[in-house]
């Protein structure tokens, strides 16, 4: 079974996957990178509010999901391969319009998820509840789900 690494603060993120994903994937969580340089997750799924960056650079999971705003977080995790999600248009996974409660996401370039299957450029309607998280959140959950192989409705 494949680890996968939630690095947050607050932990709702790691709520949300374990509660959709549990039984298919071995999820852990911490806060700071320690919790994950000992083991390392195949994914690590760095969600917007992680904070803490000194000891990032002894993290080496296979595949990354991070927020693409952190460039200082992004140099220093030494993943063989790297997701960025945010609002800027440089992610590889951003929103593209968002409307009542609905968000069209937009993935900018093909990712290859963690069974080495491949994603190409594409857009996703999907239902949004704007009180229940933010944009980013919302975008770090659909990253993690996309690089798991699993579908997003």
């Amino acid at each position: 079974m494949e680890q996968v690494g939630v690095w947050s603060g607050r932990g709702r993120l790691a709520e949300r996957l374990t509660a959709r994903l549990g039984r298919q994937f071995s999820f852990f969580t911490g806060d700071h990178p320690a919790d994950f340089a000992q083991r390392p997750p195949a994914l690590l799924v760095i969600a917007p509010d992680a904070t803490g960056l000194a000891g990032a650079g002894l993290i080496r999971p296979r595949v990354a999901l991070l927020p693409g705003d952190s460039v200082a977080l992004a140099s220093r995790v030494r993943a063989a391969s790297a997701v960025s999600y945010g609002l800027g248009r440089r992610n590889t996974l951003t929103l593209s319009s968002l409307e009542g409660g609905s968000v069209a996401v937009a993935l900018q370039r093909e990712l290859v998820t963690l069974s080495g299957a491949g994603v190409e450029r594409q857009e996703w309607v999907l239902p949004y509840d704007r009180e229940g998280q933010s944009p980013e959140e919302f975008l770090c959950l659909v990253g993690a789900l996309l690089l798991l192989d699993q579908p997003l409705g």
